[in-house]
């Protein structure tokens, strides 16, 4: 049988299927194909993959066998919060970025608004690079200056225009933003500015007929982080779940929250989203010595903390950050595959190398390379191997 490509020899892992093995991933037409022939025939020629520092290697070529004798293959990273909308928006990064580190599908967290969400499609979404879900935001002005907060009064919500936006777009948009940090909302109407938003998220999923989920920024929100947790619904996103500033998931005590612990019961999902001010060292090791692991690992990536950004850099640093912190490799791929394609209703399609799956691909080196990153705080950890992407395959193409 003819393949397209064949990645020979690496180590596959992919958490969707419990696979943690070496062994051949084989595609054709752009899905991850089965291979029962004893001898696969793909253009009949090997290559090896190529070598990169962060930023990695993109490659499009059609009919090859790929040597990944070595290296480590997973499903195509998702990066469930970053901000994309790069020609709106002055902390955004370009998302064909994030395809070179390995990553195939991107949720924008909420850098835009209903005033401008046709623009962000038309020049963002729809360009070639990793595809692209997006929270909107509920400001509809969106995230466009960092330094000047949006407005997120109920009084200005501009509900024909969200509800309009979001039967246009159907699941490229799957749900409502708001940042509810000390600062950019009132404190004393934080509690009902958060409150209107679900209630507004409600409404619209019994008009359109589908689920909406609210992710909302927690960093040192003026409502504490249990009481917060407590308002969300199953599948809202409590974002941000390691940060140190104001009230924390954490007590007094260094013990995680009750009210932590019965909103994740219920299906509160608890994102990582690192970033630059949302990521506390000393929160996120009490939390793990807890068990309580994200159910999201994300980057929050912008244009502060792209590069060689000692707060972020890449979905790949912050894998290995997380390794450095106790969790397996596999985990930590879990975390940003198997469980995001999950919650945006894309299981065996993305996030996963079983036959059928889109063939979405990473490769990576694991390398003994020490490097350091930093948390809000300027506290370090230095993380002693680091996974460095390689080759990216997006769609089989």
């Amino acid at each position: 049988m003819e393949y397209d490509w064949i990645l020979r020899g690496g180590r596959v892992i992919d958490p969707a299927s419990g696979t943690d093995e070496i062994r051949d991933v084989y595609v054709r037409d752009g899905r991850i194909a089965d291979n029962t022939d004893e001898i696969a025939w793909c253009g009949g020629k090997t290559y090896p993959a190529g070598q990169a520092a962060d930023g990695g290697v993109v490659i499009s070529l059609p009919e090859r066998v790929i040597d990944a004798a070595g290296l480590i293959v997973t499903p195509g990273l998702i990066d469930f919060h970053a901000h994309v909308y790069c020609l709106g928006s002055a902390l955004s990064v370009r998302a064909d970025e994030l395809l070179r580190q390995g990553t195939t599908t991107v949720v924008d967290a909420g850098t835009c608004g209903c005033a401008d969400f046709d623009t962000f499609a038309e020049t963002v979404i729809q360009s070639p690079g990793p595809r692209i879900r997006a929270f909107l935001n509920v400001a509809a002005g969106g995230l466009s200056n960092p330094d000047i907060p949006e407005d997120y009064d109920p009084a200005g919500y501009d509900t024909g225009r969200i509800e309009e936006t979001i039967r246009r777009y159907g699941d490229g948009i799957i749900g409502l933003k708001i940042r509810l940090s000390k600062g950019i909302v009132p404190e004393d109407r934080a509690a009902y500015y958060l409150d209107e938003c679900i209630s507004l998220a409600g409404r619209l999923e019994e008009r359109l007929g589908r689920h909406l989920r609210v992710c909302v920024h927690t960093t040192d929100s003026p409502v504490p982080a249990g009481d917060l947790a407590e308002m969300l619904r199953p599948g809202d996103i409590f974002c941000h779940c390691y940060a140190g500033a104001g009230s924390t998931i954490l007590t007094e005590k260094g013990e995680i929250d009750p009210k932590i612990l019965a909103a994740r019961k219920r299906g509160v999902l608890f994102d990582a989203a690192n970033g630059k001010a949302n990521f506390c060292l000393d929160t996120a090791k009490r939390a793990l010595a807890a068990g309580f692991l994200p159910d999201i690992i994300s980057t929050d990536l912008t244009s502060m903390t792209c590069g060689d950004s000692p707060y972020v850099g890449s979905l790949p640093r912050i894998l290995s950050k997380y390794m450095e912190l106790g969790l397996t490799l596999s985990e930590a791929v879990g975390l940003c595959t198997q469980a995001p394609a999950q919650i945006l209703g894309e299981e065996g399609e993305i996030g996963t190398l079983r036959p059928g799956a889109r063939a979405d691909i990473a490769v990576f080196r694991l390398e003994d390379t020490p490097f350091m990153q930093k948390d809000f705080r300027g506290d370090t950890i230095t993380c002693k191997r680091r996974l460095v992407p390689v080759m990216t395959i997006l769609s089989g193409g």
